[in-house]
């Protein structure tokens, strides 16, 4: 089993990280301790979902951050747990492996203080989860003209994961440093014309 973590810890912070099991197998996203095949579900649970995958005319609303409070200092209002995970299906003939790439929210990692539920700081909040959409998308891109008959597939597959998860991270940084956390409404403004041009 191959897995690769990255903890990005910011003021509003981001998780990310993907674990791929062999390349003719399954791969799964992981948020938390236990591993969900993509799009799992358990029909008797009547509890809301712990995960959801990124779509277009969704946005996040507080009831998205249902995690403990876990703030790394006192200017600390909110954190968004995301991730980039891809899963490779092995065909039952001799055909191209599949592979899926995804982007998911985790609602019981993601938290805010009952004080800081203001409508500027979530959509701050929801630009993190639309960075990730747009890496998820820039991963996806590269993982659809991947060659399977390289000498060693599982090696290659982690050195785009590690190139587009590089990019990913300077970006959050970026956009954490440049909005000063949400709070320069301006630079928010600014950043949030260019997630929307990048997405559409």
């Amino acid at each position: 089993m191959i897995c690769a973590r990255k903890n990005c810890v910011y003021a509003f912070f981001v998780v990310f990280f993907i674990c791929t099991q062999g390349i003719a197998a399954a791969a799964f996203a992981k948020g938390g301790k236990e591993d969900k095949p993509l799009n799992s579900s358990n029909s008797a649970s009547v509890e809301p979902a712990n995960e959801f995958q990124w779509k277009e005319h969704q946005k996040l609303s507080w009831e998205d951050f249902r995690g403990s409070v876990n703030a790394t200092s006192d200017e600390s209002a909110a954190a968004t747990h995301c991730g980039i995970g891809f899963k490779v299906n092995s065909p039952d003939t001799k055909g191209k492996p599949e592979i899926t790439v995804y982007n998911t929210f985790y609602t019981n990692k993601s938290w805010v203080r009952s004080d800081a539920k203001m409508a500027s700081i979530l959509v701050h909040e929801q630009g993190h989860f639309d960075l990730c959409e747009i890496y998820t998308r820039r991963l996806r891109t590269l993982m659809n003209n991947f060659d399977f008959h390289v000498a060693d597939a599982r090696g290659s597959l982690m050195a785009i994961f590690s190139k587009v998860n590089d990019e990913y991270e300077l970006r959050q940084q970026a956009y954490e440093r440049e909005t000063t956390h949400g709070t320069n409404e301006e630079q928010q403004k600014k950043w949030l014309q260019i997630i929307s041009s990048e997405l559409n």
